[in-house]
């Protein structure tokens, strides 16, 4: 008797250990993360020897496979350059999903988030559900090496429902207004404060850790006048109408690995096939904006296939480009011809609505090279003459590109 009073005790210790863990500041890694798992009761013990972890150092997420075909799990986390004190775009993208799932009117957009398990606001940690079945855009891309014309065209029309059945809408419009407390913040990079956009986003820990040459881009998107005054009439003038994810890249894209089955079998179905993720920069913004960023992934597979190197002008790398960009421009036409088939109302309410497309794609270029400095700088310090290059020629000749 005494040793099983002993054990229930025991017991009762551990649990209250496991529990004091949860509201203990946690980083997460390689080392705590099956821990953290088990202990919100996420995952059993038995789990661990068939999880298959995919650690994804530029987005710093963890894909986990489920064992006996479960599911995926999507666990992500506040990065260590970011403050868990006062960043909320976790807990913003948690109150979206909430307020999607709470509105039954806004299927085409809820049905795009994936199932969430879990969110833990102490530690700035929310973990998605999808079926083993989806795959992300990206690698369903490198995998195959072609870019069907049916699966943009499907991108297209989802980004349009998204648009379209948020438009105006009154509901959307409070919730997110009040969730940025009516800042109407873009995640974007303000063209007269880059330098402190870039340190607002690093920790003056991290920010030692920084190279030098990080700052050098700096001063060449200064001394373009042309484009930095493009950049700040274009952020400071862009539209407020619809829900947008404002970060689109195709690895937070998923999709069916059967798709082409399931497009013929569900073409006028009111709910998306495609799952999109990391919705903590979104907002009551411009739509524009999330077709330019799927633009600029299609661009990404012409652009990094060139062949980089100082001595290298950038005319002859796009001339060496061993993708050449014939190849994705069916796809980038295609995806923009379904958006606007889907929602042509859009060139009555927006008339200049193809021109911000194309100049966004020219933004979010600037804006992943942003992000290179912080992650790979030596990979930016190599594609920012090429990046600046031709996101100048989005920006200041927009219409040069609306005939492709």
């Amino acid at each position: 008797m005494i040793y099983l009073i002993q054990l229930i005790k025991s017991r009762k210790h551990t649990r209250l250990i496991r529990i004091k863990k949860l509201f203990v500041a946690i980083k997460l890694n390689s080392n705590n993360l099956f821990d953290y798992l088990i202990d919100t009761a996420i995952c059993q013990k038995d789990d661990l020897d068939y999880l298959k972890v995919d650690v994804n150092s530029k987005t710093f997420h963890w894909l986990i496979e489920l064992p006996q075909s479960q599911g995926k799990l999507f666990v992500k986390q506040t990065p260590d350059y970011r403050s868990l004190e006062h960043d909320v775009r976790i807990s913003k993208e948690w109150k979206l999903y909430n307020f999607l799932q709470s509105h039954k009117d806004l299927d085409s957009a809820s049905s795009l988030i994936p199932e969430v398990l879990h969110f833990d606001d102490s530690n700035s940690i929310l973990i998605y559900k999808c079926s083993n079945d989806y795959i992300s855009l990206k690698s369903f891309y490198e995998n195959q090496e072609a870019f069907p014309i049916a699966l943009a065209e499907l991108l297209g029309t989802t980004l349009a429902k998204l648009h379209s059945q948020t438009m105006s809408t009154q509901a959307c419009y409070t919730f997110l207004t009040e969730l940025e407390e009516s800042k109407l913040n873009y995640q974007l990079p303000y063209p007269d404060y880059l330098s402190d956009y870039l340190v607002s986003r690093i920790e003056p820990e991290s920010l030692k850790k920084t190279q030098a040459v990080a700052w050098r881009f700096l001063g060449i998107f200064q001394q373009s006048e042309v484009v930095r005054e493009i950049v700040t009439e274009l952020v400071l003038n862009h539209r407020h109408c619809c829900l947008t994810h404002n970060n689109i890249q195709f690895h937070k894209i998923f999709i069916p690995r059967h798709w082409e089955k399931l497009v013929t079998e569900t073409q006028d179905y009111d709910k998306s096939l495609i799952k999109i993720v990391d919705w903590e920069a979104c907002s009551w913004g411009d739509p524009a904006c999330d077709l330019g960023k799927a633009i600029l992934g299609y661009f990404l597979f012409w652009l990094n296939s060139m062949i980089v190197h100082p001595a290298i002008e950038v005319k002859k790398s796009i001339q060496l480009a061993t993708m050449p960009l014939e190849v994705v421009r069916p796809s980038i036409v295609a995806m923009t011809k379904a958006y606007i088939n889907t929602y042509p109302k859009i060139l009555e309410d927006y008339p200049e609505f193809l021109k911000r497309v194309i100049q966004f794609t020219g933004l979010g270029l600037i804006y992943q090279l942003l992000t290179e400095f912080q992650l790979q700088p030596e990979m930016a310090l190599s594609h920012q003459g090429l990046y600046f290059f031709i996101a100048t020629q989005f920006l200041c000749k927009p219409e040069k590109f609306l005939s492709i």
